[in-house]
């Protein structure tokens, strides 16, 4: 069953208190406090001032309360779906990018072994060239020899051996280079609605090593930030103005703390 509730205030409070506090304002204003009759002046002012916020905050928290309710129950009510589905969104991602990698590990193996395959196929395509061209040297050689000895037969024979090592060799150089490498593995099938990106960040293993590369100029400042937080904490501890540490200086910073009247 669906409820609906309706929540009512009434605005005429908040312009009063805007008239109220701009009035306030004006006086803090136009205070010179020159003697010790208007820094009391001043401080009962002050007073008035904290009871004039406290009344502005009483008067907010009145209307943003009953707001703020039921923002949480509607929080409430959708909180267990939306972490279900969050989990089922992570599960889901999770599993696919597991997938994806292994894909991508399988498909870099079978390209590795692919390419160890091609690199021993062009060497040994080389060495056949090789023994090819040193059978067609030894054959003109031979050729040469006939030749001059008035052995037509055997020079014709001996050229006809050198053009086919020739053949040969210039076969095996021509396979070498135009041997490549395919892809062995095919990737994901790609779905509409549905992509991967590959996202870096970084992580600080070292933080001493990273201080000397910033010191000596080989990583640039913004690698490090300072721990303000931290460095407050100190000040506050050691209660002094001046030179915290190299490079930092402690400030003093003088307040006054009221109460409403």
């Amino acid at each position: 069953m669906n409820t609906h509730d309706t929540i009512t205030y009434d605005a005429s409070a908040a312009l009063v208190l805007a008239t109220s506090a701009q009035k306030a304002l004006a006086d803090a204003t136009d205070y010179v406090i020159d003697s010790p009759t208007m820094f009391e002046l001043a401080s009962d002012d002050l007073k008035r001032v904290k009871a004039l916020q406290k009344e502005v905050e009483e008067k907010r928290t009145s209307i943003t309360g009953p707001l703020n309710q039921a923002v949480k129950a509607v929080n409430d009510l959708f909180r267990a779906p939306k972490e279900y589905l969050d989990k089922a969104e992570a599960t889901l991602k999770r599993s696919m990018v597991a997938y994806t990698s292994e894909q991508e590990r399988l498909a870099a193996a079978a390209r590795a072994q692919a390419e160890a395959e091609a690199r021993a196929e062009r060497e040994r395509l080389a060495q056949q060239e090789r023994e090819a061209q040193e059978a067609a040297r030894r054959a003109e050689a031979e050729a040469q020899a006939a030749a001059a000895a008035g052995d037509q037969a055997a020079a014709a024979k001996a050229i006809q051996e050198a053009q086919a090592a020739q053949a040969q060799a210039e076969m095996a150089a021509m396979t070498a280079n135009v041997m490549t490498v395919a892809p062995v593995v095919e990737a994901p099938a790609k779905v509409a609605g549905i992509s991967g990106r590959m996202t870096y960040s970084a992580e600080v293993v070292d933080l001493l090593a990273l201080v000397k590369a910033v010191a000596a100029g080989a990583a640039p400042i913004e690698c490090l930030q300072a721990d303000t937080k931290f460095l407050g904490a100190q000040a506050r501890a050691f209660k002094k103005a001046g030179e915290l540490f190299p490079g930092v200086m402690a400030k003093e910073e003088r307040s006054i703390a009221a109460r409403a009247a």
